[in-house]
């Protein structure tokens, strides 16, 4: 028989998390989780943020999970007095519940990625996890719908910071010669791994983009808005047909404007914080 979990969220102020925390344990909690409460915004010092790094929100729910609840007495003393919510929480396989995340991200009638167990006829095969890329995030379904739209059979394709190499192994479905780079090792085993699943001959390396050699018909960068301005001149230099983006968060995405003036934008797209744009280079 399944085991139920008896789970219980409490709000406090965060002096009071740890010895909250400790007395849960004390009463049997298998498990903790912090988290914060709804429509609490939390801001995070991203890699080009200067200054002191954001105080975490002084209010957060805490949740423990139990075998069986406590006695009331005891709870209360534990929690100080706060009010508590139970649910209750059937046990999961983890090793195969999270898979019900991952859906077919269907880009257009001749290009879908899908996992290893969806079995679709024709996808692109992303296995999750091994590295960022898998269609789930709007900045990486914004670049695929430019590769889906801009990849020329027979054309190049250059793929900048290629993560998983989604995005340049889309290019090769679609009949491109594809090549994608990457600084992290990690990345590039991944992204070999999936041209090697996919049975596409797609190169992936760390090669610094200076040492990169053009023209490409596409250049996509799936990238934070300050990598991609401070990239511009050597993506400008490789492009000769279209250079999309993506991973720019909307505030951020003058910058990139700024690096591409003269080029053409053909395309913008603005949701959920993210900008993607599109430019045609002469």
């Amino acid at each position: 028989m399944a085991i139920v979990w008896q789970a219980l969220s409490v709000t406090l102020r965060r002096p009071s998390l740890e010895a909250v925390s400790a007395a849960l344990v004390a009463l049997g909690a298998t498990g903790l989780q912090e988290d914060v409460p709804a429509g609490t915004v939390v801001k995070y010092k991203q890699p080009w943020d200067k200054g002191r790094t954001p105080r975490p929100p002084s209010t957060v729910v805490l949740r423990a999970w139990f075998r069986e609840r406590p006695e009331a007495a005891a709870l209360a003393e534990a929690v100080e007095g706060r009010a508590v919510t139970w649910t209750e929480e059937p046990e999961q396989d983890w090793n195969e519940g999270w898979k019900v995340h991952f859906q077919p991200i269907h880009v257009s009638e001749r290009l879908v990625v899908a996992a290893p167990w969806h079995e679709v006829p024709g996808a692109l095969i992303i296995e999750p996890g091994n590295a960022f890329g898998t269609g789930e995030h709007r900045t990486t379904r914004s670049c695929l719908q430019a590769v889906d739209r801009y990849a020329v059979p027979g054309g190049r394709c250059l793929d900048v910071g290629c993560g998983s190499g989604i995005l340049a192994l889309a290019a090769a479905k679609l009949g491109m010669q594809a090549y994608g780079i990457d600084t992290d090792p990690d990345a590039v085993t991944a992204a070999l791994a999936a041209a090697a699943l996919n049975g596409l001959d797609v190169p992936f390396d760390g090669r610094p983009l200076a040492e990169v050699e053009g023209p490409w018909d596409l250049v996509v960068a799936n990238l934070y808005a300050e990598v991609i301005a401070a990239l511009a001149p050597e993506l400008r230099r490789l492009a000769s047909g279209h250079l999309a983006f993506a991973g720019i968060l909307s505030d951020r995405a003058h910058l990139v404007e700024a690096a591409m003036e003269g080029l053409e934008l053909v395309e913008r797209d603005d949701g959920e914080g993210w900008t993607a744009l599109v430019y045609r280079v002469p």
